[in-house]
């Protein structure tokens, strides 16, 4: 394997965090961008052990708590926009 999927991956994870801090409006966005992120990373733990003939066990451990991290996320979005009626960070 070649090193561009790396450099994508890595390329995705920065593209990801610039996303996060830099366009923080809606809280919907910046939860995107950390799934986003997760992705990248889930990508990453996933790629490794192709490369190195290992496991791949804490990669799907992975992945189960960023499904249950979203979940929360989507859930505690749904409680802040029927409080408030937006999901905009300028109500905080």
């Amino acid at each position: 394997m070649n090193h561009s999927y790396i450099f994508m991956i890595s390329f995705m994870f920065m593209m990801a965090f610039m996303v996060f801090f830099l366009v923080f409006k809606h809280i919907l966005s910046s939860l995107i961008s950390l799934e986003f992120m997760a992705l990248a990373m889930f990508s990453m733990f996933s790629l490794s052990p192709m490369l190195l003939k290992s496991e791949m066990y804490s990669s799907f451990l992975f992945i189960s708590i960023v499904v249950c991290e979203a979940a929360l996320g989507l859930s505690l979005i749904i409680l802040w926009v029927r409080k408030k009626g937006n999901d905009l960070f300028i109500t905080f």
